[in-house]
């Protein structure tokens, strides 16, 4: 297909549902949380949680909302710049990368994060291509979706 940034744009905003994006968020916030208590275990302090804590971080899994400048809400500038819905600073949109990369891809001992290749097939790695390299970036992917949908 001869896709424009409009049409591509129209595309992504009929993938990335609210509830898309919402699953996304509980994947994310479950990789996130489970990688806390492997380092709280290397701490050995395997319980290093308040109850009241572990409260919370049940309730910003479930509804998916966490108050503040956060994981989640990176996840959410980037989700709304691949809808199109959203005009990014290119500074502003750096740092949302930046915390999604960080978070998810960056070792204790490394200065940078290490991406995989899988990453890129995840619906946050498609968001973040759209905002870090433009719509046109991933005209080759709607490609594969439409002939998915097609047969």
């Amino acid at each position: 297909m001869d896709w424009t940034k409009e049409s591509a744009y129209e595309k992504l905003q009929d993938i990335y549902t609210d509830r898309v994006m919402q699953d996304e968020k509980r994947r994310v916030f479950q990789q996130v949380y489970r990688h806390l208590h492997e380092h709280l275990g290397d701490l050995a302090i395997q319980s290093g949680l308040k109850e009241e804590a572990e409260k919370q971080l049940q309730f910003f899994k479930e509804y998916t909302f966490m108050p503040g400048d956060n994981l989640f809400q990176s996840m959410r500038y980037v989700f709304f710049l691949a809808r199109g819905e959203r005009k990014g600073d290119h500074n502003e949109t750096q740092e949302h990368l930046n915390r999604i990369y960080k978070a998810l891809y960056q070792p204790a001992g490394l200065k940078n994060p290490y991406i995989p290749d899988s990453f890129w097939e995840t619906p946050l790695g498609v968001a973040c291509l759209v905002a870090e390299e433009g719509v046109e970036s991933v005209y080759p992917i709607l490609d594969e979706i439409m002939e998915t949908e097609t047969v």
